[in-house]
């Protein structure tokens, strides 16, 4: 197999990132060869026979389950309650267990409290929204409180907002954001992504279609680079009430997109002179586990990643739109209040639904995949966010996949500079339109594969919770099931070799995804599920 390291200067920097990669899969398969041909105990397998069972059928029943937890959401909708039809999710102190708050008025001390697989199980796979309103201060307790600032205002009878619904200026014990942190750590003079919407806030439903163009896709808003010192003096001046803001402008900024945390590391690296906070700023909660979008791209993508901080002043808003590639995403409120806008995804022969959350600081929003949705700050508010994908949501991103690659041919169809079988053109496009080709999710898929079938082929298998053994199996069923899609798919082998640049290379990925789709067949007998288990190595 063509391992040798890649030293051709002449190929593109993503050419030689993707050849780094498919050497360390080769590398890691090499592993997984020698873990499978190796005589375990057949004990050590066989007492997850009931878990492993559970998890394939999990798998195979995916769409059901989908459709079924979509179908909860809507009957809730429909019941007329006050409640939110989506469930509010309290966090233990240690954030590893969860509860449904059914109650908040009578609290949670009768609720089933239940791990982060069932977590997994009921939001990422059901791919149906919850607001955790409680917990992950193990995740976020430090940089919430760098980033807090409380303020007493004075007390005044009521609050003022605009015409438009956006509380301005209320006048109580408010958490503020620290602008003293950003300024000593990121620096007042630093470059921030501002963001641009010259039409404001409106309440109007026929405004909600607006931000999507003809094919449905998110408008972009117009983007400029701004010095954090001045953003923070305008996002001050855009929050002030109405009849104190004597600015004629009539568009709203938003800092968006903001790779802080990468920023960050960057800035500091080599720099121990100047001030630097404690990083990582945060973790990522083991609910929101294993992100194999940004592990891909932090290491094999040219520095990319889809981590980001929000901050936006009264009334900047994001609109109607559903996130990138189809993933899922997170969002915590560190400072402020958010009004979410989500609208069920369409059904044939289903009217068109949505409803609001309100989410305060210190609460996390789960987004899944494909739901559209708005949202508007009620107050000047500061987030993380994430965009990540999963075993859960893999299929929808090899639909996103699937649906520009598409668009892209009709297009070039178009263009009679390009030829038909020119896949390093066509690979290039789709990573410049989603910032993902074939041939990057190919070998994220595969990577995914190899690491979850180590993990299973563990000789100490024996000692770990059968919840952990479940989402292993789940995700490598999960996961064939793309990758077997992606070799049989007629463009596949063609546009590894275009971005490759070496049939040596792509030779490589087909042997790695044949013999690791073979050792899922090896590992689990699959004959009916009667005499389904994982079979002794």
């Amino acid at each position: 197999m063509g391992n040798n390291v890649d030293v051709d200067s002449t190929v593109s920097s993503h050419t030689r990132h993707m050849r780094r990669a498919v050497k360390e899969m080769c590398e890691e398969m090499e592993k997984l060869r020698t873990k499978a041909t190796r005589d375990n105990n057949p004990k050590s397998h066989r007492l997850h026979e009931s878990t492993v069972r559970s998890a394939w059928l999990a798998s195979k029943q995916n769409q059901k389950d989908r459709g079924a937890a979509l179908q909860s959401v809507r009957k809730r909708l429909r019941s007329g309650s006050a409640c939110l039809p989506i469930d509010s999710v309290y966090m233990k102190e240690d954030d590893t267990s969860w509860t449904v708050v059914r109650d908040e008025a009578k609290g949670v001390e009768t609720a089933e409290w239940k791990d982060v697989c069932a977590f997994k199980r009921q939001y990422c796979a059901g791919n149906v929204p919850c607001i955790i309103i409680d917990g992950l201060h193990s995740n976020f307790g430090d940089i919430s409180a760098q980033w807090r600032s409380n303020i007493h205002h004075r007390q005044v009878d009521h609050k003022k907002y605009d015409n438009d619904g956006i509380e301005r200026g209320s006048d109580d014990d408010t958490t503020k954001i620290n602008t003293e942190w950003f300024r000593r750590f990121v620096g007042d003079d630093t470059l921030v992504p501002v963001r641009i919407d010259k039409l404001g806030v409106s309440n109007d439903d026929n405004s909600r279609q607006h931000g999507l163009d003809a094919d449905g896709r998110a408008e972009e808003c117009e983007t400029k680079q701004m010095e954090l010192t001045e953003w923070i003096r305008q996002c001050q001046i855009q929050s002030k009430p109405a009849e104190e803001n004597s600015s004629s402008e009539t568009q709203v900024e938003y800092l968006k997109d903001w790779h802080l945390v990468q920023h960050l590391f960057e800035k500091h690296r080599g720099h121990s002179h100047e001030p630097s906070p404690a990083l990582p700023l945060y973790t990522t909660p083991t609910f929101f586990e294993r992100d194999i979008l940004n592990k891909f791209l932090e290491k094999y993508g040219e520095g990319a990643d889809y981590k980001f901080v929000y901050w936006g002043p009264s009334g900047s808003q994001t609109r109607l739109h559903s996130d990138v590639l189809h993933s899922f995403s997170w969002s915590y409120n560190v400072v402020g209040k958010k009004k979410w806008i989500f609208h069920l995804p369409f059904e044939k022969g289903q009217d068109e639904m949505c409803f609001e959350v309100i989410q305060e600081t210190g609460q996390t929003i789960f987004v899944p995949s494909g739901w559209k949705h708005e949202v508007v700050n009620l107050v000047e508010t500061l987030s993380i966010n994430h965009n990540w994908v999963t075993s859960a949501n893999i299929d929808k991103m090899w639909d996103c996949l699937l649906t520009e690659m598409a668009s892209i041919e009709e297009e070039v169809k178009e263009w009679e500079s390009i030829p038909k079988d020119d896949y390093e053109v066509k690979e290039n496009m789709l990573k410049g339109c989603v910032g993902f080709n074939v041939t990057m999710f190919t070998i994220m898929t595969l990577f995914e594969v190899i690491e979850m079938l180590l993990i299973i082929c563990d000789e100490d298998n024996t000692h770990k919770q059968e919840s952990r053994i479940w989402d292993c199996a789940y995700s490598v069923f999960r996961l064939e099931a793309i990758l077997d899609d992606l070799m049989s798919e007629s463009t596949t082998t063609l546009r590894l070799q275009a971005i490759l640049g070496s049939q040596m290379y792509a030779h490589d990925v087909q042997y790695c995804a044949n013999e690791a789709i073979e050792c899922v067949s090896n590992i689990f007998i699959k004959s009916d599920l009667k005499t389904y288990y994982p079979k002794s190595i």
